[in-house]
């Protein structure tokens, strides 16, 4: 992979070249990305990703929407085999356009594993595999042979990458670096080698040894920052992915540290200029963790989206078996059938389909906090220079801040589970257009609009 050069030479390249954020043949994204379609390849200019990384079954307008626990194998509680053509068209029909393996491992379910990636290919979805172990793997020859059949055996257009380990700790870094090279000896180098970490209130014993004291924590402890600039240091991610599962209790109570965690993610992945993900959460897992409404839903996707986020993975797609925790809610149930989560999610990303053209080829630039907000947001990511460029009257809306091939756009949301806030955006002299639920108007020096909980509105002025 080549080094990306400074974002202000990008910047100019990019204006004299008028490129827009697209890819080459064969969508080496990260060599590539920044260059439009049509745009010849260029010898001398290494194009920007816009801090953005889309899967190679798809263009570089389609940001990444995730299901963890995609259709299952007949497991556990499982009614079934859920690995059919009808599961994953009605995977495909809720929006979502990337699933995570999970119950199908490699290499114990080689076959289901082969019929997802059919299925897949049939619906336009990319599939990530999930191999046993992965990360404990020492040889080449081990890795071959756990991916033989089908990732080798018949080289599958739907695949789009490994999961290398959910949330792993400091100590398993260096296996996960290694797993990673080793897939690469066989398999494409610019598919996803994916990992996911942990969030900010994990322990410290969690984020160096995952609890198991070996090896033993160092005298001076181990800080989350710390956690997360190891990883970025150690196993060189195409993304920064991270979960954070903020609505517990019963009561519309949202963990403080939301958006500070966030905070921190999205600036790690700035400096190392690649792009963060987030997980959303759809389900319960335990007796203080609460099943998300539509609106919580909605705020947490769209609260991403205004932070900057570049991809979405909903935590769970299938609601998974209980194994030493109690799930309850997720899209679709053990027997296969959607509950009124799915509806939520579908609804949700009917606005990401429509809205991500533009936010996968923008940098984030911070936020504008305007009246109330459920929990607090990091001074440092207030993007206090675009104050000066739009006016916003509204009781509780957050609203991101993107430069978008030189020109400013606006994510905004209401910034709030609880209560509809009517919102005015004022730009002076400007016209434009605006997306909400999925629907574009246009408008011309302001945009007033009801939004619901949870919803968001993309404004893009163009002069």
């Amino acid at each position: 992979m080549k080094k990306c050069i400074a974002r202000g030479s990008v910047m100019a390249a990019l204006m004299l070249f008028l490129s827009g954020c697209g890819s080459l043949p064969g969508n080496s994204q990260q060599e590539s990305a920044g260059q439009s379609a049509s745009e010849p390849p260029s010898e001398t200019i290494d194009y920007s990703t816009y801090q953005s990384y889309w899967m190679k079954q798809h263009d570089y307008k389609t940001m990444p929407i995730c299901a963890f626990i995609a259709p299952p194998v007949k497991v556990g509680e499982y009614a079934e085999n859920f690995v059919t053509e009808a599961q994953y068209r009605t995977l495909a029909e809720s929006g979502i356009n990337t699933a995570y393996g999970m119950t199908e491992n490699l290499p114990l379910y080689a076959s289901d594993v082969s019929n997802a990636l059919s299925y897949c290919d049939k619906f336009g979805i990319s599939y990530v595999a999930s191999v046993s172990g992965i990360h404990t793997m020492k040889s080449a020859s081990q890795v071959e042979n756990a991916i033989y059949n089908p990732l080798l055996l018949s080289s599958p257009a739907a695949l789009g990458g490994v999961i290398v380990r959910d949330e792993p700790s400091y100590s398993e870094f260096a296996g996960c670096k290694r797993a990673k090279e080793l897939l690469e000896e066989f398999l494409p180098s610019d598919l996803l080698y994916h990992g996911n970490l942990f969030p900010d209130y994990a322990t410290q014993e969690q984020l160096y040894n995952r609890g198991t004291g070996n090896p033993a924590l160092p005298g001076e402890g181990y800080e989350y920052a710390r956690y997360i600039d190891d990883y970025i240091e150690i196993f060189r991610p195409r993304v920064l992915s991270y979960d954070y599962y903020p609505m517990v209790g019963e009561d519309g109570y949202i963990r403080e540290g939301y958006f500070g965690n966030m905070s921190v993610i999205r600036n790690r992945a700035a400096e190392a200029e690649i792009p963060f993900w987030v997980y959303i959460q759809t389900c319960s897992f335990n007796a203080s963790v609460r099943v998300p409404d539509e609106g919580e839903i909605g705020w947490l996707v769209n609260t991403s989206l205004a932070y900057g986020a570049k991809g979405i993975q909903y935590f769970t797609y299938f609601l998974p078996n209980d194994d030493g925790e109690v799930f309850r809610g997720a899209m679709v149930d053990r027997e296969g059938n959607k509950t009124p989560i799915y509806d939520y999610v579908q609804r949700v990303n009917g606005q990401i389909a429509a809205v991500d053209e533009i936010l996968m080829c923008s940098f984030s630039e911070g936020v504008i906090v305007t009246g109330s907000t459920p929990c607090p947001v990091p001074e440092g990511d207030i993007a206090t220079a675009y104050t000066e460029r739009i006016e916003i009257e509204a009781g509780h809306v957050l609203t991101g801040c993107f430069d978008h091939r030189g020109n400013p756009v606006y994510y905004a949301v209401n910034n709030s589970i609880a209560e509809p806030d009517r919102a005015v955006f004022s730009l002076e002299g400007q016209k434009g257009y605006y997306i909400v639920d999925g629907e574009k108007r246009e408008f011309e020096n302001r945009v007033e609009i009801l939004l619901e909980e949870g919803h968001g509105v993309l404004i893009v002025p163009e002069g």
